[in-house]
C-alpha cells in the first residue's frame, strides 16, 4: 500500500490527508524479463503488489533482476495466481488498462476515470490489469474486468512500454489526478459496491437466464456484455447484486422446467 500527502486533484480541492491506497498490478502473459523487473521496481516505489498470470518470461532471468534494481525482493515474492478468479479474489474492482487502439467499445466494460479508480483503491483492493507487450489484453480478457482505464497519452501515439505504463498508472492512482485526455465517464463507487466475485456470479446468471430463454445463443458474448454494461456502470451494491443474481437464477430454473421457447431475435 502507498500513501499520498496533500496533492491536489483536477478540481483544485485538497485530497484527504495521507489516505492509504491498496493496489495490485496484474501482468498477463508478459514476454520481456526486463519489463518484469521494471514493473517490480515501479510497484515497490508505489507500494503495490505484483501478480503474474501465465508469465512467458522468467522472473529469475538476469535481465529481470537487473531491471528490478533494488526491487529484487518484490520480484521474487510476486504472486502467481493460477486463474483470473484467483487473481481477482477479494478485490473491490478489477480494471483493464487498454488504449483500445481502434477497438470498438461495444460490448466492453465501461470506462472509469482515474479519480474513481483512486476512490475505489482507498476503500478496497483495486487490481490493475496489463496485457502482454505484443498484443495487449484480448477482448475476452477485458470483458472479465469491471471497467477500463486509459492513460492520458496523445491520441496519435497512445502506446507506452509495459513497465512505463505500470509506473504511470500507479502514479495516477497515487495522486488521484485525472489528467486531460484520460478515461471519461467513470463512476464514483459507493463504499458498499459489490465486489468482483458478485459481479462474476451476476454475469454467469444473466448469461444462463438469457440462454435458457432463447434470447441468446452460445456465440452471443458481445450482446451479453452490452446487456451487462448498464449494471456495471450503475455499480450495484452487494445486496443489489445478490438480488439480481437470485432473481435471474429463479428465472433460469423456471425456464428450464417449462422448456425454452424458440429463439427470439435480439435485433442484431
Amino acid at each position: 500500500m502507498f500513501r499520498h500527502a496533500g496533492i491536489l486533484d483536477e478540481t483544485g480541492a485538497a485530497l484527504e490527508d495521507d489516505p492509504v491506497v491498496s493496489v495490485d498490478v496484474l501482468l498477463v502473459r508478459t514476454h520481456s524479463p526486463g519489463n518484469l523487473g521494471s514493473a517490480a521496481r515501479a510497484c515497490k516505489a508505489f507500494g503495490a503488489r505484483l501478480l503474474l498470470l501465465d508469465p512467458r518470461a522468467d522472473a529469475a532471468h538476469e535481465d529481470a533482476r537487473a531491471f528490478a534494481s533494488g526491487a529484487e525482493d518484490l520480484l521474487g515474492a510476486a504472486l502467481r495466481p493460477s486463474s483470473w478468479e484467483e487473481a481477482e479474489g477479494g478485490a473491490g474492482a478489477v480494471l483493464a488498462l487498454t488504449s483500445l487502439r481502434g477497438r470498438a467499445t461495444r460490448g466492453l466494460p465501461p470506462a472509469w476515470s482515474w479519480a474513481a479508480a483512486r476512490r475505489e483503491a482507498a476503500r478496497r483492493r483495486l487490481v490493475l490489469v496489463f496485457g502482454p507487450e505484443r498484443s495487449g489484453l484480448t477482448t475476452d480478457e477485458v470483458r472479465r474486468t469491471q471497467g477500463r482505464l486509459a492513460l492520458p497519452t496523445r491520441p496519435d501515439f497512445p502506446v507506452l512500454n509495459l513497465a512505463q505504463a505500470v509506473a504511470a498508472a500507479l502514479a495516477l492512482v497515487a495522486s488521484g489526478r485525472s489528467s486531460h485526455g484520460g478515461a471519461k465517464g467513470g463512476s464514483s463507487p459507493d463504499a458498499d459496491a459489490a465486489p468482483t466475485t458478485a459481479h462474476r456470479r451476476l454475469r454467469e446468471e444473466l448469461a444462463a437466464a438469457l440462454r435458457a430463454s432463447g434470447f441468446l445463443g452460445r456465440e452471443d458474448d458481445a450482446v451479453l456484455f452490452e446487456l451487462l454494461a448498464p449494471l456495471l456502470r450503475a455499480r450495484p451494491t452487494g445486496r443489489e447484486a445478490e438480488l439480481w443474481t437470485g432473481a435471474l437464477r429463479k428465472l433460469e430454473i423456471r425456464l428450464r422446467k417449462t422448456g425454452a421457447p424458440d429463439r427470439v431475435s435480439s435485433g442484431r
